[in-house]
């Protein structure tokens, strides 16, 4: 792996060492995958750094990528999401894609009419869709 990749697994290793081996080990690049250990629709989470540095978060279900500004951000999504304490939002304007992002449990989406939010948590328990008013 190039150098930002080798770094970039040092500290996830050094926060999550349950995530040790869990990576790609042929690849330029950092490719991180582990499953869900509940069969919710999100299913798994990938960690994957980019050619231009970058690190990108996304799960098994459609229109879950999201690109990461700096480390620690990773480390509070990562952990928010497998203790069900955050929660990937795809909102879709008339059926279609429109945005990915999270919000905290028990957090309120600030909705926009028109728009349709489908909320997905780990352990699928706390999935819904909701509509704007």
């Amino acid at each position: 792996m190039n150098e930002f990749s080798n770094d970039i697994y040092r500290q996830i290793i050094q926060t999550f060492p349950t995530l040790e081996g869990l990576n790609k080990t042929d690849t330029p690049l950092l490719e991180f995958y582990f499953e869900n250990e509940h069969e919710a629709p999100i299913g798994g989470l990938f960690i994957q750094t980019s050619e231009e540095d970058e690190i990108w978060i996304k799960a098994d279900h459609p229109y879950t990528s999201y690109r990461i500004d700096e480390i620690e951000e990773l480390f509070y999504i990562l952990g928010g999401l497998i203790s069900n304490e955050l929660f990937w939002v795809i909102s879709y304007e008339e059926g279609d894609w429109d945005d990915t992002f999270f919000i905290a449990k028990d957090h309120a989406i600030e909705k926009e009419e028109g728009f349709s939010y489908k909320i997905m948590s780990w352990d699928g328990t706390n999935d819904h869709l909701q509509n704007a008013e």
